[in-house]
Protein backbone atom coordinates (compact mmCIF):
# COMPACT_ATOMS: atom_id res chain seq x y z
CA UNK A 1 0.00 0.00 0.00
CA UNK A 2 1.17 4.01 -0.73
CA UNK A 3 1.30 5.82 1.70
CA UNK A 4 -0.13 9.61 -0.39
CA UNK A 5 1.83 11.99 1.69
CA UNK A 6 0.59 15.72 1.68
CA UNK A 7 2.63 18.67 2.62
CA UNK A 8 1.84 20.60 5.72
CA UNK A 9 -0.68 22.94 5.78
CA UNK A 10 1.04 26.42 6.51
CA UNK A 11 -1.79 27.21 8.69
CA UNK A 12 -4.62 25.93 10.31
CA UNK A 13 -7.29 28.11 12.26
CA UNK A 14 -7.65 27.98 16.05
CA UNK A 15 -11.44 27.08 17.04
CA UNK A 16 -12.44 27.32 20.84
CA UNK A 17 -15.11 24.88 21.73
CA UNK A 18 -17.22 27.28 24.33
CA UNK A 19 -19.13 24.94 26.67
CA UNK A 20 -23.10 25.09 26.21
CA UNK A 21 -25.62 23.80 28.73
CA UNK A 22 -29.28 23.84 29.77
CA UNK A 23 -29.75 27.43 30.41
CA UNK A 24 -28.03 28.16 27.02
CA UNK A 25 -29.57 30.28 24.64
CA UNK A 26 -29.82 28.51 20.96
CA UNK A 27 -27.21 30.49 19.30
CA UNK A 28 -24.49 28.92 21.88
CA UNK A 29 -25.79 25.85 21.10
CA UNK A 30 -25.47 26.24 17.71
CA UNK A 31 -21.98 27.70 18.31
CA UNK A 32 -20.53 25.07 20.36
CA UNK A 33 -21.88 22.24 18.16
CA UNK A 34 -20.47 23.92 14.70
CA UNK A 35 -17.04 24.66 16.92
CA UNK A 36 -16.60 21.13 18.12
CA UNK A 37 -16.60 19.45 14.54
CA UNK A 38 -14.69 22.46 12.83
CA UNK A 39 -12.31 21.75 15.91
CA UNK A 40 -12.45 18.23 15.28
CA UNK A 41 -11.27 18.40 11.56
CA UNK A 42 -8.90 20.64 12.22
CA UNK A 43 -6.83 18.60 14.49
CA UNK A 44 -7.12 15.74 12.09
CA UNK A 45 -6.42 17.43 9.22
CA UNK A 46 -2.32 16.72 10.06
CA UNK A 47 -3.36 13.15 10.68
CA UNK A 48 -4.80 12.91 6.76
CA UNK A 49 -1.81 14.75 5.08
CA UNK A 50 0.65 12.10 6.95
CA UNK A 51 -1.10 9.27 5.26
CA UNK A 52 -0.15 6.50 7.59
CA UNK A 53 -3.25 6.37 10.19
CA UNK A 54 -6.33 6.10 8.15
CA UNK A 55 -8.22 7.27 11.49
CA UNK A 56 -7.40 11.17 10.31
CA UNK A 57 -9.70 10.39 7.45
CA UNK A 58 -12.61 8.73 9.44
CA UNK A 59 -12.51 11.29 12.14
CA UNK A 60 -12.61 14.28 9.72
CA UNK A 61 -15.23 12.49 7.55
CA UNK A 62 -17.41 12.19 10.78
CA UNK A 63 -16.82 16.11 11.14
CA UNK A 64 -17.68 17.44 8.08
CA UNK A 65 -20.81 14.92 8.12
CA UNK A 66 -21.49 16.51 11.74
CA UNK A 67 -21.63 19.74 10.22
CA UNK A 68 -23.58 19.53 7.40
CA UNK A 69 -26.21 17.87 9.72
CA UNK A 70 -26.09 20.20 12.45
CA UNK A 71 -26.65 22.87 9.55
CA UNK A 72 -29.59 21.11 8.78
CA UNK A 73 -31.02 20.75 11.98
CA UNK A 74 -30.35 24.63 12.75
CA UNK A 75 -31.23 25.70 9.53
CA UNK A 76 -34.97 27.33 10.99
CA UNK A 77 -32.51 29.46 13.22
CA UNK A 78 -29.83 30.28 10.59
CA UNK A 79 -29.67 32.68 7.40
CA UNK A 80 -30.62 29.88 5.34
CA UNK A 81 -28.50 31.13 2.03
CA UNK A 82 -25.44 31.11 4.39
CA UNK A 83 -25.62 27.55 5.51
CA UNK A 84 -26.95 25.94 2.80
CA UNK A 85 -24.21 27.76 0.71
CA UNK A 86 -21.73 26.23 3.61
CA UNK A 87 -23.43 22.59 3.06
CA UNK A 88 -22.98 22.44 -0.44
CA UNK A 89 -18.96 23.72 -0.44
CA UNK A 90 -18.86 20.85 2.43
CA UNK A 91 -20.10 18.58 0.26
CA UNK A 92 -17.18 18.06 -1.92
CA UNK A 93 -15.06 17.61 1.25
CA UNK A 94 -17.05 15.58 2.33
CA UNK A 95 -17.34 13.06 -0.81
CA UNK A 96 -13.69 12.45 -1.30
CA UNK A 97 -13.44 11.97 2.46
CA UNK A 98 -16.08 9.19 2.08
CA UNK A 99 -14.37 7.47 -0.70
CA UNK A 100 -10.91 7.31 0.78
CA UNK A 101 -12.75 5.87 4.49
CA UNK A 102 -15.19 3.50 2.57
CA UNK A 103 -11.81 2.51 0.48
CA UNK A 104 -10.00 1.70 4.33
CA UNK A 105 -13.11 0.19 5.09
CA UNK A 106 -13.11 -2.41 2.84
CA UNK A 107 -9.66 -2.85 2.57
CA UNK A 108 -9.66 -3.81 6.49
CA UNK A 109 -13.02 -5.73 6.07
CA UNK A 110 -11.61 -8.19 2.88
CA UNK A 111 -7.94 -8.37 4.67
CA UNK A 112 -9.37 -9.57 7.75
CA UNK A 113 -11.29 -12.22 5.86
CA UNK A 114 -8.75 -13.36 3.63
CA UNK A 115 -6.72 -13.69 6.93
CA UNK A 116 -9.93 -16.23 7.58
CA UNK A 117 -8.71 -18.53 4.85
CA UNK A 118 -6.57 -21.75 4.85
CA UNK A 119 -3.11 -20.51 4.35
CA UNK A 120 -3.40 -22.91 0.68
CA UNK A 121 -6.28 -20.44 -0.50
CA UNK A 122 -4.63 -17.20 0.47
CA UNK A 123 -2.26 -16.35 -2.25
CA UNK A 124 -5.49 -16.81 -4.85
CA UNK A 125 -6.72 -13.61 -3.07
CA UNK A 126 -3.36 -11.55 -4.15
CA UNK A 127 -5.10 -9.62 -7.34
CA UNK A 128 -7.66 -8.48 -5.14
CA UNK A 129 -5.90 -6.78 -2.50
CA UNK A 130 -3.97 -5.68 -5.04
CA UNK A 131 -7.18 -4.22 -6.58
CA UNK A 132 -7.92 -3.27 -3.28
CA UNK A 133 -4.63 -1.21 -2.67
CA UNK A 134 -4.99 0.63 -6.10
CA UNK A 135 -8.63 2.13 -5.30
CA UNK A 136 -7.62 3.06 -2.06
CA UNK A 137 -4.54 4.86 -3.12
CA UNK A 138 -6.47 6.69 -6.02
CA UNK A 139 -9.05 7.79 -3.68
CA UNK A 140 -6.35 9.70 -1.12
CA UNK A 141 -4.38 11.10 -4.64
CA UNK A 142 -8.26 12.89 -5.14
CA UNK A 143 -7.99 13.56 -1.35
CA UNK A 144 -4.55 15.15 -1.20
CA UNK A 145 -5.39 16.99 -4.24
CA UNK A 146 -8.16 18.81 -2.26
CA UNK A 147 -6.53 19.22 0.81
CA UNK A 148 -3.74 21.28 -0.65
CA UNK A 149 -6.06 23.54 -3.04
CA UNK A 150 -6.78 26.76 -2.23
CA UNK A 151 -10.62 26.39 -2.06
CA UNK A 152 -9.71 24.06 0.80
CA UNK A 153 -7.67 26.50 3.25
CA UNK A 154 -10.80 29.18 2.17
CA UNK A 155 -13.57 26.64 3.64
CA UNK A 156 -11.14 26.27 6.59
CA UNK A 157 -10.90 29.76 7.45
CA UNK A 158 -14.63 29.94 6.60
CA UNK A 159 -15.97 27.41 9.26
CA UNK A 160 -13.60 28.11 11.89
CA UNK A 161 -14.98 31.97 11.12
CA UNK A 162 -18.71 30.00 11.52
CA UNK A 163 -18.09 28.17 14.70
CA UNK A 164 -17.23 31.56 16.15
CA UNK A 165 -20.05 33.84 14.39
CA UNK A 166 -22.76 31.38 13.25
CA UNK A 167 -25.40 33.78 11.09
CA UNK A 168 -28.01 33.35 13.01
CA UNK A 169 -31.49 34.94 13.22
CA UNK A 170 -33.55 36.77 15.74
CA UNK A 171 -35.07 33.61 16.78
CA UNK A 172 -31.63 32.10 17.58
CA UNK A 173 -31.82 34.46 20.53
CA UNK A 174 -34.06 32.65 22.88
CA UNK A 175 -33.38 30.05 25.38
CA UNK A 176 -32.13 26.85 23.77
CA UNK A 177 -34.16 24.45 25.20
CA UNK A 178 -37.16 26.37 24.52
CA UNK A 179 -36.76 26.15 20.56
CA UNK A 180 -34.22 23.74 19.59
CA UNK A 181 -35.99 20.01 21.14
CA UNK A 182 -38.62 20.49 18.45
CA UNK A 183 -36.07 20.39 15.53
CA UNK A 184 -34.23 17.39 16.90
CA UNK A 185 -37.58 15.67 17.18
CA UNK A 186 -38.69 16.24 13.17
CA UNK A 187 -35.35 14.02 12.74
CA UNK A 188 -36.89 11.42 15.09
CA UNK A 189 -40.03 11.38 13.81
CA UNK A 190 -38.98 11.14 10.49
CA UNK A 191 -36.92 7.36 11.47
CA UNK A 192 -39.96 6.28 13.11
CA UNK A 193 -41.75 6.50 10.18
CA UNK A 194 -39.86 5.10 7.79
CA UNK A 195 -39.10 2.00 9.92
CA UNK A 196 -42.75 1.58 10.44
CA UNK A 197 -43.34 1.42 6.62
CA UNK A 198 -40.51 -0.73 5.90
CA UNK A 199 -42.07 -4.36 4.38
CA UNK A 200 -41.51 -8.25 6.21
CA UNK A 201 -38.24 -8.13 3.96
CA UNK A 202 -36.76 -4.84 2.93
CA UNK A 203 -34.58 -4.88 0.46
CA UNK A 204 -30.99 -4.09 1.22
CA UNK A 205 -31.24 -0.50 -0.08
CA UNK A 206 -34.61 0.30 2.22
CA UNK A 207 -32.01 -0.66 5.05
CA UNK A 208 -29.36 1.84 4.10
CA UNK A 209 -31.78 4.58 3.82
CA UNK A 210 -32.50 3.37 7.14
CA UNK A 211 -29.33 3.92 8.65
CA UNK A 212 -28.84 7.28 6.81
CA UNK A 213 -31.67 8.75 8.57
CA UNK A 214 -30.67 7.02 12.43
CA UNK A 215 -27.61 8.77 11.51
CA UNK A 216 -29.61 11.83 10.93
CA UNK A 217 -31.74 11.87 14.00
CA UNK A 218 -28.62 10.58 16.24
CA UNK A 219 -26.49 13.66 14.96
CA UNK A 220 -29.95 15.95 15.33
CA UNK A 221 -30.04 14.55 18.90
CA UNK A 222 -26.86 15.51 20.10
CA UNK A 223 -26.50 18.65 18.72
CA UNK A 224 -29.52 19.59 20.95
CA UNK A 225 -28.69 17.55 23.66
CA UNK A 226 -26.99 20.39 26.09
CA UNK A 227 -30.14 21.66 26.70
CA UNK A 228 -32.52 18.71 27.35
CA UNK A 229 -32.94 15.77 29.90
CA UNK A 230 -30.45 13.29 30.30
CA UNK A 231 -32.12 10.56 28.45
CA UNK A 232 -32.28 12.50 25.31
CA UNK A 233 -28.05 11.71 25.17
CA UNK A 234 -29.08 8.14 26.14
CA UNK A 235 -31.24 7.73 22.96
CA UNK A 236 -28.35 9.34 21.01
CA UNK A 237 -26.18 6.14 22.07
CA UNK A 238 -28.70 3.77 21.24
CA UNK A 239 -29.37 4.90 17.86
CA UNK A 240 -26.00 4.90 17.23
CA UNK A 241 -26.25 1.23 18.02
CA UNK A 242 -28.42 0.38 15.60
CA UNK A 243 -26.55 2.72 13.52
CA UNK A 244 -23.82 0.52 13.80
CA UNK A 245 -25.68 -2.65 13.13
CA UNK A 246 -26.99 -1.56 10.34
CA UNK A 247 -23.72 -0.25 9.02
CA UNK A 248 -22.16 -3.35 9.23
CA UNK A 249 -24.45 -4.92 6.90
CA UNK A 250 -24.59 -2.54 4.10
CA UNK A 251 -20.30 -2.97 4.34
CA UNK A 252 -21.26 -6.82 3.93
CA UNK A 253 -23.06 -6.02 1.04
CA UNK A 254 -20.97 -3.36 -0.58
CA UNK A 255 -17.92 -5.80 0.15
CA UNK A 256 -20.26 -8.96 -1.75
CA UNK A 257 -20.61 -6.64 -5.09
CA UNK A 258 -16.99 -5.48 -5.00
CA UNK A 259 -15.67 -9.15 -4.98
CA UNK A 260 -17.91 -10.42 -7.63
CA UNK A 261 -17.22 -7.81 -10.12
CA UNK A 262 -13.25 -8.60 -9.45
CA UNK A 263 -14.30 -11.75 -10.16
CA UNK A 264 -16.11 -10.76 -13.48
CA UNK A 265 -13.35 -8.53 -14.40
CA UNK A 266 -10.61 -11.76 -13.81
CA UNK A 267 -8.77 -10.97 -10.52
CA UNK A 268 -8.38 -13.75 -8.18
CA UNK A 269 -8.88 -17.60 -7.94
CA UNK A 270 -12.67 -17.56 -8.46
CA UNK A 271 -12.77 -20.41 -5.49
CA UNK A 272 -10.90 -18.19 -2.84
CA UNK A 273 -13.05 -14.88 -3.85
CA UNK A 274 -15.85 -17.07 -3.46
CA UNK A 275 -15.10 -18.10 0.22
CA UNK A 276 -15.02 -14.31 0.47
CA UNK A 277 -18.05 -13.76 -0.89
CA UNK A 278 -19.86 -16.19 1.54
CA UNK A 279 -18.39 -14.34 4.32
CA UNK A 280 -20.05 -11.47 3.67
CA UNK A 281 -23.33 -13.02 2.95
CA UNK A 282 -23.37 -14.23 6.32
CA UNK A 283 -22.42 -11.28 8.07
CA UNK A 284 -24.81 -9.23 6.47
CA UNK A 285 -27.65 -12.03 6.96
CA UNK A 286 -26.66 -11.90 10.90
CA UNK A 287 -26.79 -8.17 10.78
CA UNK A 288 -30.18 -7.88 9.11
CA UNK A 289 -31.73 -10.45 12.15
CA UNK A 290 -30.08 -8.41 15.02
CA UNK A 291 -31.27 -4.65 13.97
CA UNK A 292 -35.05 -5.27 14.77
CA UNK A 293 -34.08 -5.97 18.14
CA UNK A 294 -32.08 -3.08 18.73
CA UNK A 295 -34.92 -1.34 17.30
CA UNK A 296 -37.67 -2.74 19.79
CA UNK A 297 -35.08 -1.49 22.64
CA UNK A 298 -34.97 1.74 21.52
CA UNK A 299 -38.91 1.51 21.51
CA UNK A 300 -39.78 -0.28 24.94
CA UNK A 301 -38.06 2.81 26.79
CA UNK A 302 -40.26 4.78 25.08
CA UNK A 303 -38.36 7.67 24.11
CA UNK A 304 -41.59 9.47 22.73
CA UNK A 305 -42.42 10.88 25.94
CA UNK A 306 -39.32 12.83 26.07
CA UNK A 307 -38.15 13.55 22.64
Amino acid sequence: MTAVRVRPATRLPTVEVVPAGRTSTADEVIRHALAASVQRLVAHDPVIRDGRDPEGVHQARVATRRLRSDLRTFRPLLDRAWADGLRDRLSELADLLGAARDADVLGERIRRDVDRLAEADRPGAAPVIAALETARDAARAELSTELQSAGYGRLLSDLAAAATSPHCNTLARAPGADVLPPLATKAWRRLKRNIAALPDEPEDAALHQIRILAKRARYAIDAVSPVTRSQVSALAAQIAELQDVLGRQHDAVVAEDWLRRQVAQGRGDPLTVGQLVAMQRAEAATEREAWPDVWRRIRRRRPDSWV
